[in-house]
């Protein structure tokens, strides 16, 4: 699969460098009409692209300039994730990059083929290496760079973005529960991988203790209050995978 994989990648080798077209059109055009996989695996009519996730991701890292985010958030052990202690142009360029290779790569998920998620990295890096190409540096090393930096997981800037990821991801299973989910006693419970008849709750189970940075923790957690609410008044139940849990 990474051999057929390159061989695809290699055609934009014939372009000539530092192509500024091809990397607006072919890979951020791309990521317009690329359909996020988790949305379409669960029904969800016009689902959202990647660059619609990365747009609304890059604006959640901007609220980090807020004067007013909570002192009471951070303690000792959490005084690492203060606003102050982050590098938030970095930030906010590793958020609205941090899924350019699925451009190249596709997004893959968790219930993707065995062999496609054993691939995932090294499609991914892959992907990067060539857009760096398509580019040229230093734009290419740094999109690179923030892309190495957001998969190490190691500085509090790709925390902050991990965080970010997840709590956009949910607050968007939110609005399609909001927009698509039917009461209860109208839903068809032999329909459970649609929006439409069965909450959408494999991405509340996978996220319950994802967050890391007291901020995120804070949104994530009313998120989840504001969501159980509108699900009791339609009917359903929470379970308590769905709650935020601690970490």
């Amino acid at each position: 699969a990474i051999g057929t994989f390159l061989t695809t990648l290699s055609i934009y080798l014939t372009m000539s460098s530092h192509n500024y077209l091809s990397f607006i059109s072919d890979i951020c055009g791309k990521l317009k009409t690329i359909k996020r996989t988790g949305w379409v695996r669960s029904g969800v009519p016009l689902p959202e692209s990647d660059a619609d996730h990365m747009h609304r991701c890059c604006m959640c890292a901007m609220l980090l300039q807020q004067e007013q985010n909570r002192k009471e958030d951070y303690e000792a052990s959490t005084m690492k994730y203060h606003p102050s202690k982050v590098d938030q142009m970095k930030l906010i360029k590793m958020t609205v990059s941090h899924d350019l290779c699925e451009a190249l790569a596709g997004d893959i998920t968790p219930h993707c083929s065995a062999e496609l998620i054993q691939s995932k990295h090294a499609k991914e890096e892959a992907a990067m290496e060539e857009i760096r190409k398509i580019v040229g540096d230093p734009l290419g090393l740094e999109l690179f760079d923030l892309w190495k930096e957001y998969e190490a997981q190691e500085t509090v800037e790709a925390i902050y973005c991990k965080d970010i990821d997840k709590f956009e991801m949910i607050v968007q299973a939110y609005e399609y529960e909001v927009a698509h989910l039917k009461n209860k006693q109208e839903a068809d419970p032999s329909k459970k991988e649609d929006v439409t008849h069965e909450p959408l709750r494999g991405f509340f189970r996978s996220t319950n203790s994802s967050m890391r940075t007291p901020l995120f923790r804070r949104l994530d957690r009313e998120q989840r209050q504001k969501r159980e609410l509108m699900l009791r008044e339609r009917g359903w139940e929470v379970t308590a995978e769905e709650r935020q849990v601690d970490n």
